[in-house]
């Protein structure tokens, strides 16, 4: 006899699993290690917002700085000067970026240097100085201030590309091994094992603490670099608490479904194994990881622990069935199906964020797919030839009662029910998803940095204490574009213009205040001579070096900057903000082109336009992302049950999920962010597994010849065990991120877990009520009282067959039962019996005696596993004829 697959090839694929884990490690470090956080690059290129800022950077690439303030720092305290010499020591002659010590920061300023600038350089009082940056540098009580420190770019670039080539490996760590890199790395200060930003965060605090006597927990730093990293720290801090959370809550859900040590061992290694080798498919691709790929790998795991219970259910199936002999073989064969079906659609929601503009949620759905795709050959190879190397001898041994909806009395008089009055259920379930539905329209979206952190998160105190001490952080940047050729005015009157732009955007309510040019410059008379203005020219472009990060010029353009600023933490709509300042500013603008002003032009850029667009297209893709899914698993379950009402009907039950959650959301005013956004595709891939499985057995049900109402109800028995375990692997094992203090990982957790607890209320109440009801008339093949050969006998057989049911013998069934088999009583009145076939005609042709009930017990045995096996059906068919 041929040898199966399984007993040739076993031991080729576990080897080939195991020499892959030193892989799987390696590459979920270096995975991690990419781990890199900015918003402003959420965006493709090709967008015009991302173009624009990234053109605005290049020109004015003065907003990579740290902001440090703490209580006490004031214009006349000796310890900002003393920190700001040790953060920014003097730079030697000789100094060379690639030979000398790597140096965090380029240059710094105090709102007190600030201030002696103005009066020394610029010729303003002390109390006009203080009064031009209150707000910005100084606080509103005129003594209050801040250093603001500027990142060396030059440093940053060394010190990440020995990180990247000095690393040491997971072996030169466990050995304690340096490379000649390493070394040469830690002679110019850089630490390999650190990110440069990272190691920059941490050195202000040092500095702070060690040298200046200033406590690391009075400290408040606030600026990109700090945001970065925060995202950086909460995200990773997240995964390692939180991972092994999931993963205990995956393996005990595993052991409860299963009963089995030696099986939930199987699954969890499987699921670490998926993960891992999913982390190193990020390794591979080079991309980095961000804080909202970091959830990836727990949910590549729930959904492999998923697969495979699924599968260790099928194999117990196959060994009472079939005994041991090539149960690998059989249960793979029963189960690759199935498990396809659940990882293709899984993938499909998965794949349908890369519709979205926004580059984390792209990354997020592209690597999570493929990691769902390696689960399935990960389950479908591994744990059988695990299970040929070690075949485990009770499998098929009885187990100890335990609840199982599927068999419960309750649950099959909740699916009666149902079936019953599918068309009042069926009402208010599409009823409540037209409320719902309304409330989707409610919906708001925010990718606004600060809310992406818990309120008792330090970033969010510290910016709450920097805004109340000094003034709002977000800028919003006007750029005035000038055509030397073209705009006559001079530099004079250049700043004027300025001016008139910097004062009309102050007066919107929501800035708190702005930066320009005139705010450095001297006082501009009001009407001054010629000799005046050229005077006042002349003393500007003496100082005009100190400028640069307000007018620049370029060839025959000259730019200026004028830079509003918005607080951080309110709940301002960044789209109205866009829509007033651009009402503000354009006006001003027009009334020089109106005088005969040529070559004048405004460019509105900045974090706010930034995240509005990120806004947009993520709501936009929301949108996109679920009409893709059901469009394409409409057209996949229409190939697979050829019947295209099959897909019209599971259209509604994977929008009852989407219509109640999000529309509760809505109706609250809940907003949707980067955590909630990837829910909708995780969840449908899981909600069309489910439906499909259903879909599939009322078709089994119906080829075995049962009634429309009886197939139903042998889906609706045999797929609640398939349905509460999907529920609680995937949907427990997520919702442990709803602990975390990561926003878009915590509501990740805990809107998984409620839509799919949502999603299976719809499969197990709307998809029967539908498939009961009179819309579903095309789905079945043979109407609402299906035929078989079996029930159109001959006259003769009949009565024959009705003559033996006559006696009141006992007929014994054989019932397939967890235990095994047995068999089982079925003990039918003669009066009470008619034949298959005039039972087979429905109520209206019976021939039975009237106001009688009649009860049939029917044990039906399946003839193969079922959706997940282990589940065998022992139901009656009650018939009333009045």
């Amino acid at each position: 006899m041929k040898s199966s697959f399984f007993s040739r090839h076993h031991m080729l694929i576990l080897m080939g699993l195991f020499f892959l884990m030193p892989l799987m490690l390696a590459g979920t470090r270096r995975a991690m290690m990419s781990n890199h956080n900015d918003i402003k690059e959420w965006l493709p290129e090709g967008y015009e917002e991302t173009t624009t800022f990234e053109w605005y950077r290049n020109i004015f690439p003065s907003d990579m700085f740290v902001l440090a303030s703490w209580e006490g720092c004031t214009l006349d305290s000796t310890a900002l000067e003393l920190f700001v010499q040790k953060l920014v020591p003097p730079v030697e002659e000789d100094w060379r970026p690639a030979t000398a010590k790597a140096r965090f920061f380029a240059k710094a300023i105090t709102g007190k240097q600030l201030v002696d600038q103005l009066v020394e350089k610029q010729g303003l009082t002390r109390e006009q100085a203080i009064d031009r940056l209150r707000g910005i540098v100084i606080g509103r009580d005129g003594n209050q201030t801040c250093a603001i420190v500027s990142v060396d770019q030059n440093s940053e670039a060394i010190w990440e590309s020995y990180r990247k080539r000095a690393a040491p490996s997971l072996i030169d760590k466990l050995l304690g091994r340096r490379s000649e890199l390493f070394r040469e790395a830690e002679a110019l200060g850089i630490n390999p094992n650190k990110k440069f930003l990272h190691a920059l965060v941490e050195h202000v605090y040092q500095v702070a603490e060690t040298q200046c006597a200033i406590p690391r927990d009075k400290l408040h730093l606030g600026g990109p670099p700090v945001d970065n990293v925060s995202i950086d720290q909460e995200g990773e801090k997240s995964l390692m608490r939180l991972a092994g959370v999931s993963a205990i809550v995956g393996l005990l859900m595993s052991w409860w479904c299963l009963r089995s040590w030696s099986l939930t061992g199987m699954v969890f290694s499987s699921a670490i194994m998926t993960a891992g080798l999913a982390m190193f498919a990020v390794a591979v691709s080079g991309v980095s990881m961000n804080a909202i790929m970091l959830s990836m790998p727990s949910l590549v795991y729930v959904a492999a622990a998923s697969g495979a219970i699924h599968l260790a259910n099928y194999y117990r199936d196959t060994v009472r069935q079939h005994g041991f002999e090539n149960a690998p073989d059989i249960t793979a064969r029963n189960a690759w199906i199935p498990l396809a079906l659940a990882s293709g659609t899984t993938g499909i929601g998965l794949l349908s964020m890369c519709i979205t503009d926004l580059m984390p949620i792209r990354m997020f759905g592209l690597f999570s797919a493929i990691g769902v795709v390696i689960s399935f050959f990960v389950v479908i190879l591994y744990v059988p030839s695990l299970l040929h190397l070690v075949p485990l001898k009770n499998i098929a041994a009885p187990r100890e009662t335990r609840f199982d909806p599927g068999l419960s009395p309750r649950w099959r008089h909740v699916g009666n029910f149902i079936i019953r009055h599918n068309i009042p259920v069926a009402a208010a379930c599409i009823l409540l998803m037209i409320v719902g539905g309304y409330g989707v329209l409610k919906t708001e979206t925010s990718v606004k940095l600060m809310r992406l952190f818990s309120p008792e998160a330090r970033i969010i105190k510290d910016y709450a204490w920097l805004e109340d001490k000094l003034g709002p952080l977000v800028p919003m940047e006007v750029v005035i574009r000038v055509d030397r050729e073209r705009c006559k005015l001079d530099t004079f009157e250049r700043m004027v213009l300025v001016s008139h732009v910097q004062r009309a955007v102050m007066q919107l309510p929501d800035v708190g205040s702005t930066l320009a040019a005139p705010t450095f410059a001297p006082n501009m008379p009001k009407k001054p001579s010629l000799l005046e203005r050229r005077t006042w020219i002349t003393q500007l472009e003496k100082h005009r070096g100190e400028l640069r990060d307000y007018v620049y010029a370029d060839g025959n353009e000259e730019l200026w900057r004028v830079s509003a600023r918005v607080a951080a933490l309110n709940d301002l709509d960044y789209g109205q903000f866009v829509t007033d300042i651009r009402a503000a500013v354009e006006p001003v603008v027009e009334a020089y082109r109106e005088k005969g002003v040529e070559g004048l032009e405004t460019v509105y850029t900045g974090l706010v336009p930034l995240i509005y667009k990120a806004q947009s297209s993520m709501l936009n893709g929301l949108a996109l992302n679920f009409v893709g899914d059901l469009i394409l698993i409409g057209i996949a379950i229409i190939c697979l049950l050829r019947r295209a009402i099959a897909g019209l009907l599971l259209i509604l039950p994977c929008l009852f999920p989407l219509a109640i959650v999000f529309g509760f959301m809505g109706w609250t005013g809940i907003v949707v962010d980067v955590g909630t956004v990837m829910v909708p595709a995780v969840a449908l891939g899981v909600t069309v597994d489910d439906a499909i499985h259903f879909m599939l057995w009322c078709r089994h049900g119906e080829e075995r010849g049962m009634s429309k109402s009886e197939a139903i109800m042998f889906a609706y028995e045999d797929c609640a065990r398939a349905i509460y375990q999907s529920w609680g692997v995937i949907g427990l094992g997520l919702a442990a991120f709803a602990l975390s203090t990561f926003t878009p990982t915590q509501r990740f957790g805990y809107l998984m877990f409620t839509m799919l607890t949502v999603s299976s209320i719809g499969n197990l109440v709307l998809l029967p009520a539908l498939l009961a009801s009179p819309l579903a008339r095309r789905f079945w093949k043979n109407g609402s009282t299906p035929l078989t050969s079996e029930a159109a006998t001959t006259d003769e057989q009949t009565e024959a067959s009705h003559g033996q049911m006559q006696s009141a013998s006992p007929a014994f069934l054989p019932a397939s039962t967890d235990d095994g088999l047995l068999l089982e009583e079925a003990t039918q009145p003669a009066a009470a019996v008619h034949s298959t076939a005039e039972l087979a005609h429905g109520a209206d042709e019976a021939v039975l005696p009237e106001d009688e009930d009649v009860t049939i017990p029917i044990t039906l045995r399946h003839d193969g596993p079922s959706a997940l096996p282990g589940t065998h059906i022992r139901t009656q068919r009650r018939r009333t004829v009045s």
